[in-house]
Order: C-alpha cells, then structure tokens, then sequence
C-alpha cells in the first residue's frame, strides 16, 4: 500500500501544475512515481490475485491521486477572510 501511495505522491510533486512545492520534482521522479505504482499494482496482483489485487491496488492509487490534492489545496489555497492571517 506504501508503495501506491508514495508513488502518487511522486507523480503529484512531478506534475508542473502541484501547488506545494515552489518548483516540480524533476522528470525522474516522474518516472520513479509510475515504476512504483507500477511495482504497487503488480504487488497487490501478486498477493490477492489479479482481479480482487488491481482492483484495490487501483482504488488505493484512486484514493492516494485524489486526498493528496485536495490536502495540499486546502493547506495552500484555504478559504479565508480577506487580510486574515493563516493559522
């Protein structure tokens, strides 16, 4: 599960159109974050079989694609009143 979810981080950070970091992960990370979901869904496969196996590995890489833009939006962009700090 680990490995899903660190490798949809490393496509997250990768992308040129994340909003944490002041600058995206260079393209090796990119493709360091598709061997290891990669790796992840031929793992999952491996140990539950390919049908029950890809079907979670995949809605881990669904769950891990979608929370982790969503957190770093809500840190970053967090609805506030004008001319409040964050806390």
């Amino acid at each position: 599960m680990v490995v899903t979810l660190l490798g949809a981080a490393l496509l997250y950070f990768s992308d040129r159109q994340q909003r944490l970091l002041a600058l995206p992960l260079p393209p090796a990370a990119r493709l360091g974050g598709l061997l290891m979901t990669l790796g992840g869904l031929a793992g999952w496969a491996a140990h539950w079989g390919v049908g029950v196996g890809l079907f979670t590995g995949l809605w881990v890489f669904a769950l891990g694609s979608m929370v982790l833009p969503m957190l770093v939006g809500h840190l970053v962009d967090g609805y506030r009143a004008q001319g409040r700090p964050r806390s």
